[in-house]
């Protein structure tokens, strides 16, 4: 088996090129390749779905991702000129599917969950436990790791009949007072 060469391999690697082209290039198998991609934590990588959003969608979804608010992101892309037309158009712009898994594949590799778990570890025995309990809190939210809202409407049938004060003895004072 050749020596590979670990700078070309990378390069191989950018240019999207296949495991079995790699493997005959270096003249090995394509577990091999696999093998030594692993050692390298270079796994090639599919196109980002950020790569598929106009210039002006990535500056949003750019801008969300590094904390900005909806409105904030939308004011500096966008031509808008009013705070209410930017948190309009902010909003709208999140329900586009494509623009939220942009967002979340942009945060699962910057902030991947395994990596909150390792944070936790780190603040268990922290001695602000607000802090840290808040950290994890805004961690799991970025993951959407809380279940969704449900919302419970009841209608309640009750019994509205007339009530009997007559043991109290004002009733006839009340009463009287109506007839005045």
């Amino acid at each position: 088996m050749s020596k590979i060469n670990y700078d070309l391999l990378l390069k191989m690697v950018k240019e999207n090129t296949s495991r079995k082209d790699m493997a005959k290039k270096f003249n090995c198998s394509e577990a091999a390749i696999s093998k030594y991609l692993s050692k390298l934590n270079a796994e090639p990588s599919e196109p980002m779905k950020i790569d598929s959003l106009t210039p002006k969608e990535k500056a949003f979804v750019i801008a969300v991702a590094s904390g900005e608010s909806q409105t904030s992101a939308a004011l500096k892309t966008y031509d808008v000129t009013s705070r209410e037309s930017g948190k309009a158009l902010g909003h709208t712009i999140m329900g586009n599917v494509k623009i939220k898994e942009a967002l979340a594949e942009i945060r699962d590799k910057e902030i991947p969950i395994s990596h909150l778990v390792k944070r936790l570890r780190h603040h268990v025995d922290s001695n602000d436990p607000a802090t840290s309990l808040r950290a994890v809190d805004m961690g799991l939210k970025l993951h959407d790791a809380y279940p969704a809202n449900r919302n419970l409407n009841m209608n309640v049938n009750t019994d509205c009949s007339p009530v009997d004060l007559s043991r109290w003895g004002n009733h006839q004072a009340i009463t009287e007072d109506k007839k005045e």
